[in-house]
Parts: C-alpha cells; structure tokens; sequence
C-alpha cells in the first residue's frame, strides 16, 4: 500500500488554508497516513491527528476581531515578545489537554528549533499542547517556550515546510501545502501613521515624539491587530526564501499553493475566507494525485 503524507507550512492565520486543503483531500477518497506540521500547520495537523478539525473549523467560524483581540496578551515590558502566548496556550489546552504525540492514532509530528543551539527538533513525542506552543512561537511575536530543560522558537525559523519529515514517517508520497509561495501585501502606511505622519511634518517634530503623545493608549497600541500583522508579514517575507530552499532539497511529489498574497498572518478572524482559497487551491491538484495514485473519487460530505 503506498502510504501518503501531507507536509503542513507555517504562516499565521494563513494556515486557515490547511483546514480547507485536509477537507479536499479527505472527501475526494485520498487517504492521509501522516501529517507533519510547523507552526500554525502543526496546530492544524494536530487537530486532524485527534480528529478535531472538522469541530474546531466551526468553532473557529465564529470567532470575530473582538474575539482575536481577547486572545492577546502583551508582555509589559517587550522582553522576549510581543506577546506573552498564555492565553494561546489555555486555547490549546482547551483543545489538546491529555493528548501526548506517541499516543495519537493518527501519524503526527510538529517541528520547533531549540533556542539556545538553533538546531531543529521534530517531536514524535511529548505533551501535544506543549510541543504545539513551542512550534508557534514566532520570534518577536510569541514569546518562546520551555519544555523540560530546553527553550524553544517557531520551527519556521529553520524549516517551514516539513517535507524530510514526511519522508522520515514513512510516506513513499508527499503532498506539500506551502503557505509562502505569494509575497504578503503590506501597506507602507496605515490610516493612524499617516495622520502622525502630517502633524510631526506640520509641527516640525520627529514621527516618534508625535506618536508618543498621541491619544491613543500604549495599550490599545499593544492590542490593535495591524502591530502583529506587520511583524508577521516581515516574518513570512523571511521564510519565503527558506521554503524555496527546502523545496529544492526536499521536493515533495505534489505541491499545493494557494495565492495568500492578501494576508499577512494576522487575520485569525478569516477562517472561513482563508480555508476556502485553500480547498479551491487543493481541487486543482487533486484530478493529478487521483489520477497518479489511481484512487476513486469519494464524496464524504465534511463541510
């Protein structure tokens, strides 16, 4: 039997788009042995390894700006990150709590890099909310996170797309779902800079100093989604180079990816939005696997 992986990439709220990749693939027949993920891809990964995804895709539906906005907790002062991510881990919790890697019925692994040495670590093991934590801990953004004795940061940082780790799994075939391939759009300027912009021109003050004593709360600052979005946007520019280099040494057999250009990682309010350009994005490659692998088409009805 030819067993299939699907490698799941990082990219913020892009990786919406695996939840509608994993729908496509799963109702037209083609069967999923292993999933290996980074970042938000082990996040979506694992929600499919305990069989989550489909339940936590409709929970996800309704979440609003307001909801995302409760999610954030500033780290006061910035020491290690944007944010502190205890919140993001009582979600993960919430969702994984008694869940631990070499128990999971499902094939699953998540990536994350050791801080201190910058080396790579894939778990097959360990407390799953943990492990997903680490592996989501984009620097600056998220705070790193600490599993035994080691520190860990977002496995992005050194593969964003696990491809060798599906290989590693076992899978004599690979479907790859890259978030990164379409540079994000990021506007130089928003409505606030610009207007800061014009009274430092007009009082003939630095941009800093007019921003300092704006009406606007540091807090509110800390919590406005468009301080995220650029940073994660600055992110994914990184990564994108990374990915292609990868891609080279690990070619996986079927490559999916969806245009994301519109997004910068930080609209986690867009599950539905995002998750349908990735299942479109899935439909068109789909015909070539069924084809290649000779599966019958199967209409599963999971939305």
């Amino acid at each position: 039997m030819v067993k299939i992986g699907v490698a799941l990439g990082g990219g913020g709220s892009r990786g919406y788009a695996h939840f509608g990749a994993l729908f496509a693939l799963e109702r037209s027949g083609i069967p999923i042995h292993c999933i290996a993920g980074t970042s938000m891809g082990a996040v979506v990964g694992a929600l499919w390894a305990t069989y989550q995804h489909i339940d936590c895709y409709n929970v996800l539906r309704k979440l609003d700006k307001a909801g995302v906005r409760d999610m954030l907790d500033p780290e006061l002062p910035m020491i290690t990150g944007f944010l502190q991510g205890r919140k993001l881990y009582s979600v993960l919790e919430s969702w994984f709590k008694g869940y631990r890697l070499e128990s999971l019925t499902r094939s699953f692994c998540a990536n994350a890099v050791m801080l201190d040495t910058g080396e790579e670590v894939t778990f097959n093991s360990g407390q799953l909310s943990d492990v997903l934590r680490a592996s989501v801990s984009v620097p600056v953004i998220l705070s790193p996170w600490q599993i035994g004795e080691s520190t860990y940061v977002d496995g992005g940082v050194v593969n964003p797309l696990p491809v060798r780790q599906c290989r590693e799994m076992g899978a004599d075939v690979v479907i790859a779902v890259n978030l990164l391939g379409f540079v994000p759009v990021i506007e130089t300027f928003s409505q606030e800079q610009e207007r800061i912009k014009r009274v430092a021109h007009r009082l003939h003050l630095p941009e800093e100093v007019v921003e300092v004593v704006s009406d606007i709360p540091l807090i509110h600052r800390l919590r406005n989604p468009k301080v995220p979005e650029t940073a994660f946007a600055a992110v994914l520019i990184s990564q994108r180079a990374l990915v292609n280099a990868n891609l080279r040494e690990w070619a996986p057999d079927y490559l999916i990816q969806p245009d994301l250009s519109q997004y910068t990682g930080a609209e986690f309010h867009l599950v539905e939005e995002i998750s349908d350009i990735g299942l479109e994005e899935a439909e068109k490659v789909i015909p070539e696997i069924t084809r290649d692998l000779d599966i019958s088409i199967q209409a599963f009805g999971y939305l």
